[in-house]
């Protein structure tokens, strides 16, 4: 069974000094069903390319939730998981947010979109044989062909020219800028992708 790490969103809550790592758990569910170990990663570690070594993840998702810069412990994490997947040549899954992390690893950066939270909207590209296909949309960012990350290609528009899929040309790396898990049952597309992403390290 493969161990797939899993990025959690970071949120504080001052009125009980607390400080929580936090999971959709469908992507943990989905994951088991399709066969993999997933493994929720902490964001509070001193130490996490130590950390990473320790736990011998096979694969990552990163995933959605909190900003860019918001939350430095979750941002240094997921840097230490994306250095681990280059130097292990592991696949990597971005979620939304996950998307903008490995755009910004890469070099690349968002900027603020309207019209992206809570609604469904059409995407066409490589990635759906440029044939329009509907996905969800919980974004207030987006990446654009002008601020896409050294090594990265689009694989999927929206029809505002924002930038829903992408993949690293010489990484096993896809990401997608809409939640399969929140989709009930996966669309089957989407499952076969992150299958054969996850499990064989396969790009579309």
């Amino acid at each position: 069974m493969k161990r797939v790490a899993i990025s959690q969103r970071r949120d504080t809550y001052p009125e009980r000094n607390e400080t929580c790592d936090s999971i959709d758990i469908r992507i943990a569910e989905r994951l088991w069903q399709w066969g993999f170990l997933p493994l929720p990663l902490v964001s509070s570690v001193s130490d996490p390319m130590a950390y990473l070594d320790a736990l011998c993840p096979e694969a990552f998702v990163l995933t959605g939730g909190n900003d860019i810069g918001s939350m430095p412990q979750r941002d240094s994490l997921e840097t230490a998981a994306l250095d681990y997947a280059v130097s292990h040549h592991l696949p990597v899954l971005g979620i939304c947010r996950g998307l903008q992390m490995i755009n910004h690893y890469q070099g690349g950066y968002s900027r603020p979109i309207s019209g992206h939270v809570a609604t469904n909207h059409l995407i066409s590209g490589p990635l759906t044989q440029h044939a329009p296909r509907s996905v969800n949309s919980f974004h207030k960012y987006a990446v654009y062909s002008d601020t896409l990350g050294k090594d990265l290609r689009a694989l999927a528009w929206a029809k505002d020219g924002s930038i829903e899929a992408i993949s690293h040309e010489a990484w096993p790396w896809l990401a997608i800028m809409w939640h399969p898990e929140r989709d009930t049952p996966t669309h089957e597309i989407d499952e076969e992708l992150i299958i054969q992403l996850l499990q064989e390290g396969c790009l579309p």
